[in-house]
C-alpha cells in the first residue's frame, strides 16, 4: 500500500470515530429501514422493544427491515403507572408506525378517620355524603375536601392528604351558629306526613328541629283523614309536643234506591229521607253524604215490609250504590197463595189473568188457589207468559230472564192486487165488446 492509500484509510477511520451517536437500530444489515415512533401520556416513560431498552418517550425506534425479522412487542413503563403493552409483530420497509401510550395510574387507597364535637354531623368527602360522625372512610391516596354540617352549628370545611395504606385523623370542633328548639310530633294513626312551614319534614312519630324564637305552622296529613294544623313557638333548647288525633274525612257517599219506593232510610241511626220512585228503565237513587270512611249501619223501613239492615264499609272518596228489594212481612191470607216475581231486566209489567199487578220485582199475597196466567211485558223485549199453578198458603218464586225482541222484517210484496186488477180490466173489456 502506498502512502496515499494509507492516508485515505486513516481519514475514513477518523471520520467514523468522530460521527455523533444515532438512535438505536434494530438489526444492522442493509440500508432499508422502518420507524416506530413511541409517545406516552405522561411523557418520560421507559420504552422497551422485545425486552430491549430503547430510551424514554418520546422515542423513535429505527428498524432495519433487511435484518433478521423479529416480532416487535412494545412496552412503555413509568413508576406509579401500570405498564402499557402494544404488539406490532414484523415491520416492512418505509413503514412509520406510531404508538401512543396513555398510562393508567396505579390506584392506592388510605383512610380518613373522621370525628366531630358534637358528634352526629353530616359528613361530605369531595362533595359526596358519607354518613354521620364519627366514621371511617376509605379514599384514594391524595388530597380530599371534607365538609361537616349539623343543624344549629356553622358548617366546617377542611382539606386533608391521605398516603397509601395510612389513616389520616380528622376532627372538627363545630361552632354554634343558630339557636334551635324541637317539635315532637305524634299522630293517631301514625305514619302521617308532617310539614313545617309548608316544607315536608318526615312521617309521624318524629322529632323535628326548628329555629327557636319564631312561630311555626305544623301541618299533618294522612289519606282518608282531615288535615290537622297547629301553630307553635319553640324556645331555645326546648321541645313542644303535638299529639294529633286525626279525624276521618267525610268524603264518601251512599246512593240508595228501593223496590218498592218510599222506604225510610237510616244511616248509623240517623234518618236521611225516603227513597224516590224508580222504574225498570230509570233508577232514582237517593244521595246520602258526605260520610266518613269506615263502617256504617244502613236500615230501610217501609210499612208492610220487613226492615232491611246492612253494614257497609266505605273507602275514602268512595261512592257506593245500593239497590234494595224489600220483602213483605204480611202472612199469606188463609186460602190464598203468594207470588214473588223478579226479572232480568227488572221493571217489567206484571199481569195476572190479564190484570196489571205492578213492576218487577213484585210480591203478591192475594192469589187465589188454582191455575192462573202470568204475563210479563217490557219495552224492547218479547212478552213472557206461563200458566202457573198456585197452592193455598204457599208462595211461588219466579226469576224470569226476558229475551230481546227481534226487529221485524218487511213482508214481501204480494202479487195479488196487480193480478186482480189485470183480471178486472180484461172482464170489463169483454163486456164492452158484447155491448157493441
Amino acid at each position: 500500500m502506498n502512502k496515499y492509500h494509507l492516508v485515505l484509510v486513516l481519514l475514513a477511520c477518523t471520520a467514523l470515530l468522530a460521527a455523533p451517536a444515532a438512535a438505536e437500530v434494530i438489526g444492522s444489515v442493509g440500508g432499508e429501514t422502518a420507524t416506530i415512533s413511541v409517545t406516552s401520556s405522561p411523557s418520560g416513560a421507559e420504552v422497551y422493544d422485545a425486552g430491549t431498552y430503547q430510551g424514554t418517550t418520546p422515542c423513535n425506534i429505527i428498524v432495519h427491515t433487511t435484518a433478521t425479522p423479529i416480532d416487535h412487542d412494545i412496552t412503555v413503563s413509568k413508576n406509579g403507572y401500570y405498564d402499557y403493552h402494544h404488539y406490532i409483530g414484523d415491520v416492512y420497509t418505509d413503514q412509520y408506525i406510531t404508538v401512543n401510550a396513555v398510562l393508567t395510574p396505579v390506584v392506592q387507597t388510605g383512610y380518613l378517620d373522621i370525628s366531630s364535637s358534637p358528634s352526629g354531623a353530616n359528613v361530605y368527602v369531595d362533595g359526596i355524603y358519607k354518613g354521620t360522625s364519627p366514621l371511617v372512610v376509605s379514599v384514594d391516596a391524595g388530597s380530599h375536601a371534607i365538609r361537616m354540617e349539623k343543624p344549629g352549628y356553622d358548617t366546617w370545611y377542611g382539606t386533608y392528604r391521605v398516603s397509601p395504606g395510612d389513616t389520616t385523623q380528622v376532627h372538627a370542633s363545630l361552632g354554634s351558629s343558630v339557636t334551635y328548639g324541637y317539635i315532637s310530633v305524634h299522630s293517631t294513626p301514625s305514619g302521617a306526613n308532617v310539614y313545617v312551614d309548608g316544607n315536608y319534614r318526615d312521617n309521624t312519630p318524629e322529632v323535628i328541629s326548628v329555629t327557636a324564637g319564631t312561630s311555626h305552622q305544623v301541618t299533618i296529613s294522612y289519606a282518608g283523614y282531615e288535615v290537622y294544623q297547629q301553630t307553635v313557638t319553640v324556645s331555645t333548647g326546648s321541645t313542644v309536643y303535638i299529639d294529633a288525633n286525626l279525624i276521618t274525612s267525610a268524603d264518601a257517599y251512599l246512593k240508595i234506591a228501593s223496590y218498592p219506593s218510599g222506604a225510610a232510610v237510616y244511616v248509623d241511626g240517623n234518618y236521611c229521607g225516603n227513597t224516590g220512585y224508580s222504574s225498570g228503565s230509570s233508577v232514582n237513587y237517593m244521595n246520602i253524604g258526605p260520610l266518613t270512611a269506615g263502617s256504617h249501619a244502613v236500615m230501610l223501613k217501609l210499612d208492610g215490609y220487613n226492615t232491611y239492615t246492612s253494614t257497609v264499609t266505605l273507602s275514602p272518596n268512595e261512592i257506593r250504590t245500593m239497590s234494595v228489594t224489600l220483602t213483605q212481612n204480611e202472612p199469606t191470607p188463609s186460602g190464598n197463595a203468594g207470588l214473588h216475581v223478579e226479572s232480568t231486566p227488572s221493571g217489567a209489567e206484571v199481569y195476572v189473568d190479564n190484570v196489571f199487578r205492578g213492576y218487577t220485582p213484585v210480591f203478591l199475597s192475594d192469589i187465589s188457589e188454582g191455575q192462573h196466567t202470568l204475563l210479563l211485558q217490557h219495552t224492547g223485549y218479547n212478552d213472557w207468559t206461563q200458566y202457573v199453578q198456585f197452592i193455598a198458603g204457599q208462595t211461588v218464586e219466579m226469576d224470569v230472564t226476558m229475551s230481546p225482541a227481534s226487529v221485524p222484517t218487511a213482508p214481501a210484496q204480494s202479487p195479488f192486487p196487480i193480478l186482480a186488477f189485470a183480471g178486472l180490466a180484461a172482464a170489463a173489456a169483454f163486456a164492452v165488446r158484447r155491448m157493441y
